[in-house]
């Protein structure tokens, strides 16, 4: 039987790898992926406890079109934070055009360290940042996400403004709430130019659609727990992981009780700018250090 940190640290971890199928960086790919090509979960350290029931994955979006390079750029980058004793939680979405100090590697954009360093490099990117131990990463490329979410159904969503951007990621959604197929998830995911925001407004819209995976999750396995068993076929089938059966069983019950409603979503605050001829988003360092204090202290936002 796992003790309970492991267990809560392993709730954590499944419930990240199960919203990474909706996926945070999107993708019109329609056909199946194999274990290996769709998502990739790997520990951030050689070692690692939670630290007085405080759990932080790294989740990764890259824009690799095919498989899950880590050459690739990363696109979408949410820490999420979870507090096994308030239970209490955080999503904290970093802009991919922040311009920061990447370990070993001098400056640049936050997107970039993944290509220069994997995973890990990019883990420790936002650690240096922020000052929080990251225990996992969790990351995902274009390729396959359409066939995951379709064996999970439709999600359900509010649009706050209608879309219209069929020119690029072809998301045509009206305003309100709407169960959502893959393929318009994945628009919606991939759409910035619908909003003066930009990418800062996407970054926040990924971040929406976690929760809305969390929420899934939740309200289908409280509705009917034997579809917790179509969660954990599809999470097996589309993560590159070593998890026995048993033990995936074993967590997909404590993702189920993650309520998403104690779990805020929030963006690093960014000024816009730019070094040379690149836009880039500059980190707003007070505010942002008191968030990073914040989620660091409570592991919630």
């Amino acid at each position: 039987m796992m003790t309970r940190p492991r267990a809560l640290l392993a709730a954590v971890l499944a419930a990240a790898t199960a919203v990474c199928l909706v996926v945070v960086s999107g993708g019109s790919s329609t056909s199946r992926a194999s274990a290996t090509e769709a998502i990739a979960v790997g520990r951030v350290h050689a070692s690692y406890q939670p630290t007085h029931g405080k759990i932080f994955v790294l989740v990764i979006g890259t824009d690799a079109r095919e498989g899950n390079p880590v050459n690739a750029n990363g696109d979408a980058i949410h820490l999420l934070g979870f507090n096994t004793v308030t239970m209490r939680g955080g999503i904290l979405n970093f802009p991919r055009d922040c311009w920061v100090n990447i370990p070993g590697h001098g400056t640049g954009k936050i997107n970039s360290s993944l290509s220069r360093g994997g995973p890990r490099l990019m883990a420790k990117t936002i650690e240096s940042l922020t000052g929080i131990r990251i225990g996992y990463w969790v990351m995902t490329g274009f390729h396959g996400f359409q066939g995951a979410l379709a064996h999970l159904g439709h999600l359900k969503m509010r649009i706050p403004p209608g879309v219209n951007d069929v020119g690029f990621s072809g998301a045509q959604i009206s305003a309100g709430v709407h169960r959502l197929p893959a393929y318009k998830v994945l628009q919606y995911a991939r759409d910035r130019h619908d909003f003066p925001g930009g990418d800062l407004t996407r970054s926040h819209h990924q971040g929406d659609i976690l929760l809305a995976m969390l929420r899934m999750l939740r309200n289908q396995v409280s509705g009917d727990p034997g579809r917790l068993m179509r969660w954990i076929a599809v999470t097996r089938r589309y993560t590159r992981t070593s998890l026995a059966p048993a033990e995936l069983f074993r967590l997909g019950i404590l993702a189920s009780q993650v309520d998403p409603r104690r779990v805020r979503n929030v963006n690093v605050p960014v000024s816009l700018g730019s070094v040379g001829s690149a836009d880039v988003d500059f980190i707003k360092q007070a505010p942002a250090h008191a968030l990073y204090r914040r989620f660091k202290s409570h592991a919630s936002l």
